[in-house]
C-alpha cells in the first residue's frame, strides 16, 4: 500500500526547474507505462463487468458479440495518441509562455487520466446503469 501511495504522488509531482520542452517530454514518456497500466486494470475490469451486464441484460441477439474486437485493439492505440498530445500541448507552451507553471503538467496529465478512465468505463456504465434499471423494475 505504501508503494502505491509513493507511485500516486509520483505521477503527480510537477517537472523540476528550470522547465524546458525536453523535461516535459522526459517527464511525460516516464509517466506513459504507469498510464497505460491504470489503464489496462481499469479497462479489463469495465470490460468483464460491461460483458457481465449487457449479457444479462438479454439484449443481445444469439451469435452476436457483445464486444466489437477491433475495439479492444483500437482503444488502447487511441489512448495512447492522446497521450502523447498531452505533451505535444505541453512542451510547445513552455516555449510560448515560459510562465506557466510547472503544476501545469501534471493537472494536465490528471485530466487526461480521468477522461481517459472515462471512455473506457463508460460502456460498463451505460451498461450497468441499464442492468440496474432491469433489475429495479424501472426498464424491461
Amino acid at each position: 500500500m505504501k508503494r502505491i501511495r509513493h507511485t500516486m504522488q509520483w505521477l503527480f509531482t510537477a517537472p523540476l526547474e528550470p522547465v524546458t520542452p525536453r523535461r516535459i517530454i522526459g517527464w511525460w514518456e516516464l509517466r506513459r507505462i504507469p498510464f497505460n497500466a491504470i489503464l489496462g486494470i481499469i479497462g479489463f475490469a469495465s470490460l468483464l463487468l460491461f460483458t457481465t451486464c449487457i449479457e444479462s441484460a438479454g439484449v443481445l441477439q444469439p451469435g452476436e458479440d457483445a464486444v466489437e474486437p477491433l475495439a479492444i485493439v483500437v482503444v488502447p492505440l487511441l489512448a495512447n495518441a492522446a497521450y502523447t498530445g498531452g505533451w505535444l500541448l505541453d512542451a510547445p507552451l513552455r516555449l510560448i509562455r515560459p510562465t506557466v507553471s510547472p503544476r501545469f503538467t501534471p493537472r494536465l496529465f490528471r485530466l487526461g487520466l480521468l477522461f481517459s478512465v472515462f471512455v473506457v468505463t463508460f460502456p460498463y456504465l451505460l451498461w450497468g446503469g441499464y442492468r440496474l434499471l432491469q433489475l429495479l423494475h424501472v426498464l424491461r
